[in-house]
């Protein structure tokens, strides 16, 4: 069985920061299609970075990480 991930970057990080994907890119040092493709699950940040955009967002990986 597949288990497809989804990270929830627009819907938390930008939305509770008021960003654009291009700004979040820009603050996490990445260029802005690696956070479009991170939001389209067509790539997937490592762990650090993960706990990095919680961090940013205010939530927890349940929270950002959509099954």
């Amino acid at each position: 069985m597949t288990m497809s991930i989804r990270i929830r970057i627009a819907e938390t990080v930008c939305q509770n920061n008021g960003w654009t994907m291009r700004q979040l890119a820009e603050r996490v040092g990445v260029d802005h299609q690696t956070v479009m493709y991170w939001n389209q699950g067509r790539a997937f940040p490592r762990l650090p970075m993960l706990l990095r955009l919680c961090r940013l967002a205010g939530c927890t990986l349940d929270e950002i990480i959509e099954r």
